[in-house]
């Protein structure tokens, strides 16, 4: 065996331990899966509270810990579109005049390490907007 062989086999021992490092390294950045906790209070009055929920989610998979009626269907929704859970409204929107009923609905915890803690109700077009598009959070409750 020559120098040359000996060259050829460090460079191509040294490939492959380089390429090893560059797999591991890939796998190491996965995203972690999004994590959300949030407690859902209803009230189909507007006052008293008719029912509350709670919705933990690992990624797309509900935890056991959720009482949420569906609460996969709505881990996977959040997953998707988390900001339903916190839907903002510009001020400058001009929003119908429309009562859409006394049904409210409050949204606290976290998602994805973001802190939550939003209200619902259908006091106006705008609002009824944001309410039929969460409506899977606290529809069960109604």
């Amino acid at each position: 065996m020559g120098i040359t062989d000996i060259h050829r086999r460090a460079v191509s021992g040294s490939c492959v331990l380089l390429l090893a490092f560059a797999v591991s390294s890939c796998e190491a950045q996965r995203p972690a899966p999004s994590e959300i906790k949030l407690e859902i209070i209803i009230k189909a009055d507007g006052t008293k509270v008719s029912a509350q929920y709670t919705l933990e989610c690992s990624g797309e998979q509900a935890m056991d810990s959720s009482t949420l009626p569906n609460a996969a269907a709505a881990c996977a929704r959040l997953n998707q579109q988390p900001s339903l859970a916190a839907p903002s409204l510009d001020p400058a929107t001009a929003c119908t005049e429309i009562y859409g009923g006394p049904q409210r609905a409050e949204v606290s915890g976290t998602v994805n390490g973001q802190p939550i803690d939003s209200e619902f109700s259908r006091s106006n077009g705008c609002f009824i907007s944001q309410w039929e598009d969460a409506e899977f959070l606290f529809n069960s409750g109604l």
